[in-house]
């Protein structure tokens, strides 16, 4: 009985020692070397600043920026009344910034389930060109450009998946004032 409990407690250590220790620290290791970006999570730097992830969003609220999905997710129910009324006060809030009484794209005002998406559709963004070109004193066609820039995704005979990364635009807008 004492021989197998040492035996279980020795094939326990080594084990702990070689998936607890030695594996980690090669993955990590081979990471590092092999997939540096992508395993810091592809930090956007400036200078030699970080600002930010291209794959965690950020909070954009001054007028003269690109805004991403709301932040602050919901738990809500997509057929709650609590939901609606969040959802309405949005479009609501949305339309007065933008000053239009266009049909608000709905990654503007429906969070995702994470709260950190760092892109929005075409759509999204487009919608957002007059504001961002009235603070900026640009022409919507230079918005328009840079957003053009930011876009990833294709259109195929089916759907179209467009996508703005919205720290890169951001990031580009910022350019212009140099």
């Amino acid at each position: 009985m004492k021989q197998s409990i040492k035996i279980s407690l020795k094939f326990m250590l080594l084990m702990t020692l070689i998936l607890g220790v030695i594996y980690p620290l090669t993955m990590t290791g081979v990471g590092q070397v092999l997939f540096n970006e992508q395993v810091n999570g592809q930090l956007v730097t400036k200078g030699d600043k970080v600002v930010g992830s291209k794959l965690i969003g950020q909070t954009f609220e001054e007028a003269n920026y690109l805004h991403g999905r709301p932040q602050k997710i919901s738990q809500l129910s997509p057929v709650s009344s609590e939901q609606k009324e969040l959802v309405t006060k949005r479009i609501d809030e949305r339309q007065q910034l933008e000053k239009t009484n266009k049909k608000v794209p709905s990654d503007l005002v429906l969070a995702s389930g994470s709260g950190l998406d760092p892109e929005i559709s075409l759509e999204s963004a487009l919608y957002q060109v007059p504001r961002i070109a009235k603070e900026r004193n640009v022409t919507e066609k230079i918005v328009n450009d840079i957003i053009n820039e930011h876009t990833i995704g294709q259109k195929n005979f089916i759907l179209e998946n467009k996508r703005v990364n919205v720290l890169g635009v951001n990031l580009a807008l910022d350019q212009l004032n140099k």
